[in-house]
């Protein structure tokens, strides 16, 4: 019908041959989609598109987001390009060397050996989605692969040239995982596309590729990549239903509020898993990807609970952490084993925090263990799932002990970064001193404390409805101020919450029915799809009761309050009947010497390093565990200073109370930000002005310096040390503590509460031990081939800062003289990867 020959397509996507019964409508479409040009597609966003065409949910999204290949190249370079480029450059240097010996047959043989080698190369990506990261891989590696070509080109090596058919990179080398049938089939038709364009481009138009154009391989699996089981059994009731759970999404109108509410009509089946297992992933050179991020406090919610329970019990990995965390630990195993050559993967940059950074510290830190060799902490990322602004890390693992690059992407992975530094990465994703490290304190336990999780609107009040509750003799005694992190940012909202604890149901509805009607329209609803059943049962109590929390702060007057997620590190006071929901965090501790000390600028610059951030935003946020527990007050303070420490505080927060009480429109964050124009030396704007006139931002400012000198002087410390010098001070005081307690010695820093029978050690002379110190690891056996000397020497002068001389070359390799390692010095000078000075010594 055509009138023209018709090549051999094969490949599994024409095996289906039914005609579609198209109208004419449809018809129409498409072949004004026929009449486009689709040759010069881009395949990442074209997979992108498509699956999202096919997926109803996701059709809303046809226009939004999808990875930019720059973002993806990030991750490629240093995975995969760079190890293969420095292994291409051994061999092209050992070919330059064997020709100047007159023995071109040998240097031949060195490039064809370097091709096959990079023909059988495997890349996996164990959560592929449609294949975009693949599909970068590929182009990437058929660039390299055309300069080797060229290179045998060069070398007269017509003939292994002409017979590459079937010896050369195709799909078949990059290898994926995908739970979505629908893109797990893109993926595949993604890699033949990009392959496809990549021969025309190479070839020309008119030479076509050999038949079949298509192979019937399918490199791309459709599976869990996590784990498998023997069978998925729905989960049924005593009397033999489905057991159904609230699909986690849909919501509706409630009649009497309005507000949306979960439907419960809206079920989904719940599955038990079979003998769950860890799956295993087929072999592979390179592993990259990035895997669902998926926090672990929604993984219930997303993934089932049927599903977390058969996973943890599967894989070694703690219940804390992330659901990227699984991907990432998986690939380490490998790499450790040495299965893998290296991975790379995009996880959130939560990553560097909780158990996911214990988790990163025990690869690290293993018998066997790997290093982080490329790392971008902090980057902004576009979740494919919701769109939602998130921060990611770009993690690139090796096997061994290896120092690494760390490298600025605050500005976005497209974006040149501002800074670049290399040194052995620790799980904080940081160089220098090893935050993740610290371990919380037994004298700080039982102080902080998340503040109150409603889970439920329908508890907090306006002053006006507070006021109609309170005029019923039977609601008072439990409504009480709330403040959440952006009341004691700004300023507070002068709202309040009921807190019926402990009461049960029928003590509230009997002494408080007003209340108990309220809540029971107002919170009810919404409980009543929660998945923790104590929560849907309990649904006139908080979410979480905090038990620690209401003692800790049951016989103080004041406590110390913040935001958990805050731009500024603030902390300020507030009356101890407060209630701080979970936005916010309770120190309770009302002496206010200690929050001289928390609001200092060294546990300021602590909370930074040892917290967490959280959304685009990048803002920083209090961890309790880390921030408080692990952070180590100075110690023996003679009381003097003491007392100097809390005149400045409490004049620091008298100072802002009154501004704030003076001006209705400044707020803490407003002085905070003028406080850090006039730290930094920048001219303030008018605005700025006004702000620092009516605040008495100079006065302010003058308390805080106050309070860091005093705070400087109570560690016995010089009060102008770098951020740095603080942080490396800290940690090994927290180190020192952690040795004293496990002698005994806790210095509590509210013992009446705390410890009331404790009693300290009668000497103070203790034996802390010594601190374990790893032995440098720079000398190096000689590699036996010359590719890989030439290889191992390069990297040795692309480290140095300063150019080298033969011998400082030698001396990183195990009993090597300048006479050995010369000649392969000259070969990277011949092809100019190194620079010959004219005093002998050669630069990169």
């Amino acid at each position: 019908a055509l009138g023209v020959p018709l090549k051999k397509f094969n490949g599994y996507l024409f095996k289906e041959r039914t005609a579609l019964p198209l109208d004419a409508e449809e018809l129409e479409v498409l072949i004004q989609a026929a009449e486009h040009v689709w040759t010069e597609v881009e395949p990442a966003i074209f997979g992108t598109l498509l699956e999202r065409a096919l997926n109803p949910k996701e059709r809303a999204k046809l226009g939004a987001h999808y990875t930019p290949r720059a973002y993806v190249e990030r991750l490629i370079g240093p995975t995969i390009i760079e190890p293969l480029r420095s292994d291409w450059d051994g061999v092209r240097g050992a070919a330059a060397t064997l020709i100047e010996e007159g023995k071109a047959d040998e240097a031949r043989a060195f490039v064809e050996a370097f091709h096959s080698r990079l023909a059988q190369t495997k890349v996996l990506d164990p959560a592929c989605g449609t294949g975009n990261f693949l599909y970068v891989a590929m182009a990437r590696m058929k660039e390299l692969e055309a300069e080797v070509l060229d290179l045998l080109v060069e070398l007269g090596d017509n003939q292994y040239v002409a017979e590459l058919t079937g010896h050369t990179i195709t799909p078949e080398n990059f290898l994926g995982i995908e739970i979505n049938p629908r893109a797990a089939a893109i993926a595949q038709l993604v890699l033949w596309i990009g392959y496809l364009q990549w021969h025309f481009r190479v070839n020309g138009a008119g030479r076509a590729p050999p038949e079949p154009i298509l192979r019937d391989v399918r490199t791309i699996e459709n599976r869990d990549a996590l784990i498998e089981w023997d069978d998925k059994v729905a989960e049924l009731d005593e009397a033999g239903n489905p057991v159904t759970r609230w699909d986690g999404e849909t919501m509706k109108e409630h009649p009497i509020t309005g507000k949306k509410v979960p439907d419960e009509t809206a079920r989904v089946e719940v599955y038990r898993y079979v003998r769950p297992r860890a799956a295993k992933w087929p072999k592979a050179d390179f592993i990259i990807g990035n895997p669902p991020f998926i926090g672990k406090r929604v993984m219930r919610t997303r993934l089932s609970d049927s599903y977390v329970d058969a996973l943890r019990s599967a894989k070694t990995v703690p219940d804390g952490a992330d659901f990227v965390m699984y991907w990432w630990s998986a690939a380490a195993d490998l790499v450790r084993a040495e299965s893998a050559r290296r991975f790379g993967l995009v996880t959130t940059n939560s990553i560097s925090q909780g158990f996911n950074a214990r988790l990163v510290d025990d690869h690290l830190n293993h018998k066997a263990p790997i290093s982080i060799t490329y790392c971008i902490p902090n980057a902004p990322w576009v979740d494919d799932h919701d769109g939602a602004d998130v921060r990611v890390a770009v993690t690139v693992g090796v096997a061994g002990h290896h120092d690494g690059r760390l490298v600025d992407g605050l500005e976005g992975l497209d974006k040149q970064p501002r800074f670049e530094i290399s040194g052995r990465i620790g799980a904080s994703l940081t160089i220098g001193a090893d935050v993740r490290s610290v371990r919380p304190l037994k004298a700080n336990s039982g102080l902080c404390a998340v503040g109150f999780q409603l889970n439920g609107k329908g508890f907090i009040l306006s002053p006006e409805t507070k006021a109609e509750f309170e005029a019923d003799t039977t609601s008072q005694n439990i409504i009480f101020p709330l403040r959440n992190g952006s009341d004691i940012n700004r300023r507070p909202r002068d709202l309040y919450v009921i807190d019926t604890y402990p009461l049960s149901e029928a003590e509230l509805k009997n002494r408080h029915p007003q209340v108990y009607q309220h809540l029971l329209v107002h919170v009810k609803p919404e409980r009543d799809s929660n998945r923790e059943e104590s929560r849907r049962l309990n649904w006139w109590l908080f979410g979480r009761t905090n038990e620690n929390l209401r003692m800790a702060v049951r016989n103080i007057d004041r406590v110390i309050v913040g935001s958990v997620t805050s731009k500024h590190r603030l902390f300020d006071v507030a009356e101890a009947t407060t209630r701080i929901d979970s936005s916010g965090f309770v120190i309770a501790l009302s002496d206010p010497f200690f929050h001289g000390v928390v609001s200092s600028r060294i546990h300021c610059v602590w909370s930074l390093a040892t917290g967490t951030r959280m959304g685009v935003g990048d803002d920083p946020r209090y961890n309790k565990s880390t921030c408080f527990e692990a952070f180590p007050f100075p110690a023996d303070v003679p009381e003097m200073l003491g007392e100097k420490i809390r005149v400045e505080a409490e004049a620091l927060d008298a100072l802002r109370k009154r501004v704030l009480g003076n001006h209705e429109d400044l707020t803490l964050t407003k002085l905070f930000n003028v406080l850090e124009a006039l730290r930094k030396g920048r001219a303030l704007s008018e605005a700025e002005r006004d702000v620092h006139d009516r605040g008495l931002v100079t006065l302010i400012r003058q308390h805080h310096d106050a309070i860091d000198a005093l705070v400087a002087e109570a560690y016995r410390w010089p009060a102008d040390l770098p951020d740095d010098d603080i942080l490396a001070r800290l940690v090994a005081l927290n180190k020192e503590r952690a040795a004293e307690e496990a002698q005994g010695l806790i210095r509590w820093l509210r013992p009446e509460y705390q410890a009331l029978d404790y009693e300290a050690p009668v000497t103070r002379s203790l034996d802390l031990g010594e601190t374990d110190a790893r032995l440098p690891d720079n000398i190096v056996p000689w590699p036996g081939s010359l590719p890989e000397q030439v290889s191992a020497v390069q990297s040795i002068l692309s480290a140095a800062t300063t150019p080298l001389a033969p011998q400082d070359v030698a001396r990183a390799f195990k009993g090597k003289r300048a006479a050995t390692v010369r000649p392969v010095l000259d070969a990277l000078a011949g092809i100019g990867m190194a620079r010959r000075l004219k005093d002998g010594r050669y630069a990169a």
